[in-house]
Order: structure tokens, then C-alpha cells, then sequence
């Protein structure tokens, strides 16, 4: 009786059923987890679409945020732990025009304001673009005496040791070509160690907001010679995939393409 019942339960059962298991759902990841990772809601939504677009600061910004003591690590940890004020959110897309890069851009705009502790940030967001910039720091309109600079708007990346740490927090994945190298150039797991702490990530050639899996080039000193190291960022864990030896004269040359070095013949024999 009781297998034929599960097996002909009518659908207003199953639904019961499938009601109760995602209320429970809701509860854990509300109480819990306080909503932290439960992408679905509304919150972590709109802080995930600011996290994963281009985020753009100004000398105006650079000037307040110098001004009020406020770093870029702050602002980044407002957008992992901060709270979407909506009553205050412009969150009907109207058709807004700015400027990227000396060029004048036309895309549809929402204004989220978010707050963290006693931090509290508006940001404009472009989302069919994938741009954000911020536009008022703790309801105070950015200030007009900071002068312009020509080289302004610029990307703001994660710190250079929350990247790392955002890393390391994954299960670390050693492609086969990865751990070869590693053998060649006398690479041990303690360096790999040392990599994700005091690496320093070259922000100017990754792809921080790359879709679906970020890609990330970090150079480190080892036994007196530099490596760049290529490194993959998913969902759950970090690919490690390639290394490259920077030669002296390469060394020399601080704006080199990374992609250039691993399109080159590398000095091991690990491709075969």
C-alpha cells in the first residue's frame, strides 16, 4: 500500500511535499546563512551583477575616498557582506547617457544604493554594458574640487590579497602540464603556497570579470627567477594550468603581453 501511494501520490502531494522541502529551504539560507550565497534573492542578485561587471572609479571618486578615509578593500567587502537599501534604489531602467574611455555611451541605468556597517555607497549600473560607477559616497555627492584627470575612469579591481585569498578558498586543481612544469623549473608545494599570499596578481592582463571562469595571471620570484603563473577561478575550484619563466630580458620590460608568453615555445616539454 504504502510503495503504491508514493508511486500514484496525486500532484497536490508531491507538491506539498516539494513546498515544505523549499520553505525549509528559504529559512536555512535566510537564517542561517543570513542570505549570503542564495543567489536567487534579491539581494545577492543585485550584488553579484555589481561584483561580476566592470566597476569604474573617477578622480572625483579617488578624491572622496582619500578624503574619508575609505579603500578600496573597504568598498569591495561592502559588495560581499552589504545589504541593498531598495527603498532608496532608482530600480526602473531609464535610458542614460555616459562617458567610458572617451566615448560617449547610451544604455539603460539602475541605481542601487548599499550598505555595509557604516559605509554607504550608490552605484550606477549598466548592466546590458556590464559598467558600474560608483556616484555618492554616504549621501554625499562627489565633490566637484577634485580635479579631473585625463587617465580617469579607471577599472577598480579586487585587492591584490583578497584576490588571492578568493583563490586559495577553492579546491586547488593541478593540471597535468601545471604539475610538470612545477618538476622542471624546481617548483615545490610550499611555493604554491607562498603564491597565493604574497603573489602579485597583474591585474592589467587578467580577466577578473571573464564569464563564466575569471582568469587570473600572477608573478612570483622563485629561487631568483620570476615565473608568471596561469591560474583559473571556478565555481568551486581553482585551476592551476600553466607556468611561464620570464627570460631577463623580459624581466626588463614591465608592460609585456602575458598571452605572447604562453603562445611561445615553452622551455619544458610538458605540451607532449
Amino acid at each position: 500500500m504504502g510503495l503504491f501511494y508514493k508511486r500514484h501520490m496525486n500532484f497536490g502531494g508531491r507538491l506539498k511535499y516539494y513546498l515544505v522541502g523549499f520553505s525549509i529551504g528559504i529559512i536555512a539560507c535566510l537564517v542561517i546563512f543570513k542570505g549570503r550565497g542564495c543567489e536567487w534573492l534579491p539581494n545577492e542578485r543585485v550584488l553579484n551583477s555589481i561584483r561580476t561587471s566592470n566597476i569604474y572609479f573617477t578622480a572625483q571618486d579617488s578624491c572622496m575616498m582619500a578624503s574619508k578615509s575609505i579603500t578600496k578593500k573597504d568598498i569591495f567587502l561592502l559588495l560581499a557582506n552589504g545589504d541593498v537599501n531598495f527603498k532608496e534604489s532608482a530600480t526602473n531602467a531609464k535610458l542614460t547617457n555616459y562617458k567610458l574611455n572617451n566615448v560617449n555611451k547610451e544604455s539603460e541605468q539602475k541605481v542601487y544604493v548599499i550598505e555595509h556597517n557604516d559605509l554607504k555607497i550608490s552605484f550606477d549600473l549598466y548592466e546590458r554594458d556590464s559598467v558600474v560607477f560608483i556616484s555618492k559616497f554616504n549621501d554625499l555627492e562627489i565633490s566637484k574640487t577634485c580635479s579631473e584627470e585625463s587617465d580617469f575612469p579607471k577599472a577598480m579591481y579586487l585587492p591584490n590579497d583578497m584576490t588571492l585569498e578568493k583563490l586559495s578558498s577553492n579546491t586547488l586543481r593541478f593540471e597535468k602540464v601545471f604539475r610538470c612544469e612545477m618538476e622542471c623549473y624546481e617548483i615545490t608545494d610550499k611555493d604554491i603556497d607562498e603564491l597565493f599570499t604574497n603573489g602579485k596578481v597583474l591585474f592589467n592582463h587578467s580577466y577578473p570579470n571573464k564569464k563564466p571562469n575569471p582568469l587570473y595571471f600572477i608573478e612570483k620570484e622563485i629561487n631568483n627567477a620570476l615565473f608568471v603563473f596561469w591560474i583559473e577561478q571556478g565555481a568551486t575550484k581553482t585551476r592551476l594550468n600553466r607556468i611561464v619563466k620570464l627570460e631577463q630580458e623580459t624581466n626588463k620590460n614591465t608592460t609585456y603581453a602575458v598571452e605572447y608568453l604562453f603562445s611561445e615555445k615553452p622551455n619544458c616539454n610538458c605540451d607532449q
